[in-house]
Order: structure tokens, then C-alpha cells, then sequence
């Protein structure tokens, strides 16, 4: 019995695998449009999220977030870029399955001498705020959210395992390797006979 348990923790490390963070993509669809004073149906803001729910509450918060990709940018990658003439990111976010989907994200900056700029706000339940402006003009967008509006999500699965899980995968192998060749020795002759 004392020699299955190490082999038997072995075998564990080699099959154990770290829990991947939940990835979904989303899907809003449909805005009024305060220019026309009309629904759009075809206006669609797309994006994903990845994340672990580290405190097992069944809810994943923006500090549990990996990234969160809102039409083309990263929120939670972009933060680290802002500087004095270019903000970004999620100022909040959480998602569970009773609650659904929130967040609040945004992104803008000018030229250092404020000529040309930009830039957009989105939060959940309420507006897409988008702006760009130079000398010759400023152009705005405000889409809001209606009771038509439509969330679509879909689970996305990892497509390739995290670094962790092949480290703990080729660690497991080598132990169960050296298990292999401490007690039965290679092609079933005993250990002793190599040494």
C-alpha cells in the first residue's frame, strides 16, 4: 500500500489539470440610434471575456478577468498602456449566470497639443458613447440600450491548455517514469540489473 500512494499521486499530477478560466463571447444586438430617433436592429456590439472565479462565489469580477475584448480592444491588456494622453479600460464588470452581463469600459486620447482625438464609453444597460474629433469637425454617437436590445452569448472552450497544466503534465510523466525504473527497471527487468 505504501508504494501505490506515491505512484497513485504521480498518476494525479499527470492527469490533474489547473482549471481553465470560463471564456464566453457575447452579442448585443439592436440600438436606438438619438440621431435617426430610431431602433437599429443591425447595429451589434461584439466581444469575449476570460476569467477565473477565484473565490468560487459564482460570480466573476473584474479583478478576476484575463481579458475582456470589446469590439477590437482589450480592456483589461490597455490599461497598462495609458499614459497622459491615452486612457483605457474597465472601470467595472461582473457576470454570472443569474445576474448575466455588466460592464462599464472606455477608451480615449488627444496629440499631446489636443487637435486630434477620441474616443468611447460603453456601459451595459445604458449607452455606447462614441467620439473623434480634429480641427475641421467632431463627429458623436450615442446608441442606447432598449428593451429590445438582445444579449447572445455562447461559451468559447480553450482551444490550447494553459502552460501550468503541460508543466504539471510533463512533471507527472517523469515521476511516473522514475517510479517505472526504480521498481521494475526498463523493458521488465529488475532495477537492480542496470546498476
Amino acid at each position: 500500500m505504501k508504494k501505490l500512494l506515491p505512484s497513485a499521486v504521480l498518476a494525479l499530477c499527470c492527469t490533474a489539470a489547473h482549471a481553465d478560466p470560463v471564456s464566453w463571447g457575447f452579442s448585443f444586438n439592436g440600438f436606438y440610434d438619438s440621431v435617426s430617433s430610431s431602433f437599429l436592429p443591425q447595429e451589434v456590439i461584439t466581444g469575449s471575456f476570460r476569467g477565473d472565479d477565484l473565490n468560487g462565489d459564482g460570480l466573476l469580477a473584474k479583478d478576476e478577468l484575463v481579458s475582456l475584448v470589446v469590439g477590437e480592444l482589450d480592456y483589461i491588456a490597455c490599461a497598462g498602456s495609458s499614459n497622459a494622453y491615452y486612457q483605457c479600460g474597465a472601470t467595472s464588470f461582473s457576470f454570472s449566470q443569474d445576474s448575466g452581463l455588466n460592464f462599464s469600459v472606455g477608451s480615449y486620447g488627444s496629440d499631446p497639443e489636443g487637435w486630434v482625438g477620441g474616443g468611447r464609453l460603453i456601459t451595459t444597460g445604458d449607452q455606447h458613447y462614441a467620439y473623434d474629433f480634429n480641427p475641421g469637425m467632431t463627429v458623436e454617437r450615442h446608441l442606447y440600450w432598449t428593451s429590445d436590445t438582445r444579449l447572445s452569448m455562447t461559451s468559447m472552450m480553450a482551444a490550447v491548455p494553459e502552460p501550468q497544466t503541460w508543466a504539471m503534465f510533463g512533471l507527472g510523466l517523469l515521476g511516473l517514469a522514475w517510479r517505472v525504473r526504480r521498481n521494475v527497471g526498463w523493458a521488465g527487468l529488475p532495477a537492480r540489473a542496470f546498476e
